[in-house]
């Protein structure tokens, strides 16, 4: 398995998208990343002018020869709560999925709108035709101009009382993705907090599983932690990935907001010997 990241291990405070895209790329070059995943909230700030920064992007990707093969489209918890919310988010991930087919990504990772309610009043047929109108214009438009997309699987966000959200099951997500003809994200930080069996669910998933979102956390929060660092059984994540015989990327999905920038090399360094270990995992 190859090992990818997005650009935020760099050292970025105060420096421009261009620079952000420049120097992120180059920094997962130096230490030893083979790939990078751009996360399109990125360009939603640049307005009409974010065309010319993902041109200067993908530029940077064949001068650097590490490139974006993922990306992450705009997600908000108001589309599933506040109509009037819909138009911008509609034109953002339009746009988002038009920056995608110009980097050339093979994935474009998407959210159902979906929240959490209380399990009592947890309709599934509501929800999945909830998601189904939400999603299927960007799934078609994405068919179109050659943009290949994955449905990711959800969390919980309440649970000091019985609730679910859908999509946050291996049946749900695949109910929606086959409906769609799109694959599969799966996000090892949300499975666990919602307490699955990584491996059942990764059986589950099968050969729709394309996009990995690698972090850890301890079940109390969506928290994006490096491995080890939460109590994700990774021996069983692997076991999970080595049976259906995946070969996509070992994709981090980490927050590092808060590294302070002289611990950023051995952080990185610690992420690459991180996802070494845990992809020996499928070979003992």
């Amino acid at each position: 398995m190859r090992i990818c990241s997005r650009i935020n291990l760099d050292y970025n405070e105060n420096k421009t998208l261009d620079e952000k895209i420049r120097s992120g790329l180059s920094y997962l070059k130096s230490k030893g990343f083979d790939a990078a995943d751009f996360t399109m909230k990125l360009i939603e700030p640049l307005g009409d002018s974010w065309r010319e920064c993902i041109e200067k992007a993908v530029l940077e990707t064949e001068k650097l020869g590490i490139r974006f093969e993922i990306s992450h489209l705009p997600f908000n918890m108001k589309t599933a709560t506040d109509p009037s919310f819909l138009p911008k988010f509609e034109k953002d991930v339009f746009n988002a999925i038009d920056a995608s087919r110009m980097l050339g990504v093979d994935f474009a990772v998407i959210h159902p709108n979906t929240i959490t309610v209380p399990l009592e009043t947890f309709d599934r047929k509501k929800s999945y035709d909830s998601v189904m109108n939400h999603l299927s214009p960007f799934i078609e438009y994405g068919d179109r101009v050659g943009v290949k997309i994955a449905v990711e699987n959800m969390r919980v966000v309440h649970k000091s009382y019985p609730t679910h959200r859908y999509c946050q099951d291996p049946d749900e997500l695949c109910e929606i993705a086959d409906a769609l003809g799109a694959a599969v994200c799966w996000d090892f930080g949300h499975a666990n907090i919602g307490g699955l069996c990584q491996s059942e669910a990764i059986g589950y998933l099968g050969k729709r599983l394309k996009v990995l979102h690698v972090n850890d956390n301890t079940r109390a929060d969506d928290d994006h932690l490096p491995p080890f660092i939460g109590n994700i059984d990774w021996r069983d994540a692997m076991k999970g990935l080595s049976e259906i015989g995946f070969t996509g990327l070992f994709n981090y999905e980490i927050e590092t907001k808060r590294i302070p920038k002289d611990l950023r090399d051995p952080f990185a360094d610690y992420l690459i010997g991180a996802a070494r270990e845990i992809i020996s995992y499928r070979e003992r």
